[in-house]
C-alpha cells in the first residue's frame, strides 16, 4: 500500500510539473514556493533526528549489530541521503551547477533506493531499541507508543521522501540545460571534488561504528583510545589546522557566493551532526540538552550566516571558537575507541565550531575586526552567561530537592554546576564550588560561577586582540566585501 500511494503521488506530481512547465516560469512566486518548500523539508529532516531509530544507537547489548556488518549498507544509504540536506538548499537558492548535477545524477537514485527499502527502514523506526524523545520519562505511554507506531512513521518517512523527490525533480527540470552541456575532464574532476567535500562533511556520527565494526571498550593501552595526549587527539588537532588552511587556500580567490556556500555547508553539517546525538543517547536529560556553549554554537553560526550580522560574527569568532579550542585541548571525551559515536560527535562538533567562524575571517566574508568590536562579544557572552546561570541554577535546584526524578535534572553547563564532574577535569577548582550562597532555599550561587565568567571573558578578550593583530598583518585596505554587500 505504501508503494502504491507514494509512487502514484510522485508520478502524478512529476507529470503535473512537467506538462504545466511551472518549473520554467519566471514568476517570482514559483521561486519563493520552491525556497519555502526546501526550508520546510530541512526542518522536517532535522526534526526526524529526535524520533526513535533502532539503527542509530551509541551502544547495543548485542554487539552483532556492529561486528557482523549486516546493517552497514543501510548506514551508508542513510549517509548518502543526508547529502541532500546540504545539496538541495544550495541547488534551489543558488542554482550552482555542481549541486544541480549531484541532485540529478546522485540524489534522485539515492532517494528512490531509500523508498525501495521502506520495510527495512520502518523495521528500525518502529524498533523498541530506538530512543530519541520517546525515552523522556515525563511523556505519556500513549505518546511514546505513537512515536513507534508503524502508520505514523510510514507517513512521516513517506512525506520526507516525497518532498525530497519533488525538490530533486524540480531542480532537474528547471536546470535541464545543465545536463545537456558536454562533459569535460576538468569539469568532471571539479564536480567530483565538490561531491567528495560535501559527502565527507555530512558523515553521520554513528557511521564509523558500523564501518569499523565496533570500537574498543577498554580504556587502557589501546591505540585507538581518544583522550588528551593520545595519538588520535594529536591527529585531530593537526587535521583541524590542515583543513582550515586547505579550505582557505582553495577558496580564497573564489567569489563571495562560493565562499559563503562553503561556510554555510559547514554550519548545516554542524547542526545536523550535533543533533544526531539525540537519536542515539537514550533518554534526553538536562545533562544532554543543548545549552552548553559549543552546543548552541551551531544556531549562533547559522544566525550569523543567514542574517549576515557582524555582531553575531564577532561573538562566534571569539566566544564560540575560543570555547571550542579549549574543548579540543582538554579533550573531555569518553576514553573508548575513536569510532565510538560520542567521540565522533565530539570531534565533528568542535571541529566545525572552530573552523566555520575562522573561515569567515580568513576568506574575508566579514570586515576586519576593530577595537570597538570588543563590546559585541563581551555583551553577547554576558547575555548567554545570564541565561545559563538561570537555567542551570534552576535545574540544579530541582536536582537538590531530591525525589525520584532528581537524577534527570543533573547538568554542568559551562562546568560550573557539578563539582565532581568539573573536578575530574580541572581538580584545582573544586574548592570554589564550596564558597556559595543559597537564595530562597533553592537557587545556589557559588564562587566558581564568578571565576568562570571573569576568566573566560579575559581569555576571549586576549584572543580577540590576537585575532585582530593576525588578520591585519600586511593588510592596508578593507576586504573586498563591504558592509553594503553584507546587507544584500
Amino acid at each position: 500500500m505504501f508503494y502504491w500511494i507514494f509512487f502514484a503521488l510522485a508520478i502524478g506530481a512529476s507529470l503535473a510539473m512537467f506538462f504545466t512547465k511551472i518549473y520554467k516560469s519566471e514568476n517570482p512566486l514559483v521561486e519563493k514556493i520552491a525556497k519555502i518548500t526546501v526550508v520546510v523539508w530541512m526542518c522536517l529532516y532535522f526534526l526526524n533526528l529526535f524520533l526513535p531509530d533502532g539503527l542509530v544507537l551509541r551502544s547495543y547489548e548485542n554487539v552483532s549489530y556492529y561486528v557482523t556488518g549486516e546493517n552497514t549498507w543501510l548506514v551508508m544509504l542513510r549517509w548518502c541521503n543526508d547529502v541532500a540536506f546540504l545539496v538541495l538548499p544550495v541547488a534551489v537558492f543558488f542554482k550552482k551547477e555542481a549541486f544541480i548535477k549531484i541532485s540529478g545524477y546522485f540524489l534522485i537514485l539515492v532517494c528512490l533506493v531509500n523508498v525501495a527499502v521502506y520495510f527495512k527502514q520502518i523495521e528500525f523506526f518502529t524498533s523498541e531499541l530506538g530512543a530519541g524523545i520517546a525515552q523522556i520519562r515525563f511523556f505519556s505511554a500513549d505518546f511514546k507508543a505513537f512515536l513507534y507506531d508503524k502508520v505514523f512513521r510510514s507517513i512521516w518517512f513517506g512525506l520526507l521522501m516525497f518532498v525530497e523527490l519533488m525538490l530533486i525533480v524540480f531542480v532537474v527540470l528547471r536546470n535541464i540545460e545543465v545536463f545537456k552541456k558536454p562533459v569535460t575532464v576538468k569539469g568532471a574532476l571539479i564536480n567530483l571534488g565538490i561531491f567528495a567535500l560535501v559527502f565527507f562533511s555530512i558523515m553521520p556520527i554513528y557511521a564509523p561504528q558500523y564501518i569499523f565494526k565496533g570500537y574498543s571498550l577498554t580504556t587502557e593501552n589501546n591505540f585507538d583510545n581518544f583522550k588528551m595526549g593520545t595519538p588520535f587527539h594529536i591527529i585531530w588537532i593537526i587535521f583541524v589546522i590542515a583543513e582550515g588552511v586547505g579550505l582557505t587556500l582553495l577558496f580564497r580567490k573564489k567569489s563571495y557566493e562560493d565562499k559563503y556556500i562553503v561556510v554555510l555547508m559547514l554550519a548545516l553539517s554542524l547542526v545536523m551532526q550535533y543533533h544526531e546525538m539525540f537519536t542515539c543517547v537514550g533518554e534526553i536529560t538536562t545533562h544532554r540538552m543543548p545549552f552548553q556553549l559549543c552546543n548552541m554554537a551551531g544556531f549562533f553560526i547559522l544566525l550569523m550566516l543567514l542574517t549576515k550580522s557582524e555582531k553575531v560574527y564577532h561573538f562566534t569568532l571569539v566566544i564560540n571558537a575560543v570555547g571550542a579550542i579549549i574543548a579540543m585541548a582538554i579533550c573531555d571525551t569518553t576514553p573508548f575507541g575513536i569510532a565510538y559515536v560520542m567521540n565522533i560527535h565530539y570531534v565533528f562538533e568542535h571541529t566545525n565550531v572552530i573552523l566555520t567562524p575562522i573561515l569567515c575571517a580568513t576568506l574575508g566574508l566579514f570586515p576586519r575586526l576593530k577595537t570597538k568590536h570588543v563590546i559585541d562579544f563581551l555583551v553577547g557572552f554576558a547575555i548567554y552567561f545570564a541565561f545559563i546561570l538561570l537555567i542551570g541554577g534552576t535545574f540544579t535546584g530541582l536536582k537538590e530537592m531530591g525525589g525520584e526524578n532528581a537524577d534527570y535534572w543533573n547538568c554542568n553547563y559551562l562546568f560550573m554546576f557539578n563539582k565532581d564532574e568539573t573536578a575530574a577535569i580541572v581538580g584545582f577548582v573544586a574548592p570554589l564550588f564550596d564558597i556559595k550562597i543559597t537564595l530562597f532555599n533553592f537557587f545556589t550561587l557559588s564562587l566558581i560561577q564568578l571565576v568562570v565568567f571573569v576568566a573566560f571573558s579575559v581569555i576571549c578578550t586576549g584572543a580577540f586582540f590576537a585575532i585582530k593583530a593576525l588578520t591585519n598583518i600586511g593588510k592596508k585596505k578593507e576586504p573586498v566585501i563591504k558592509n553594503e554587500q553584507l546587507s544584500e
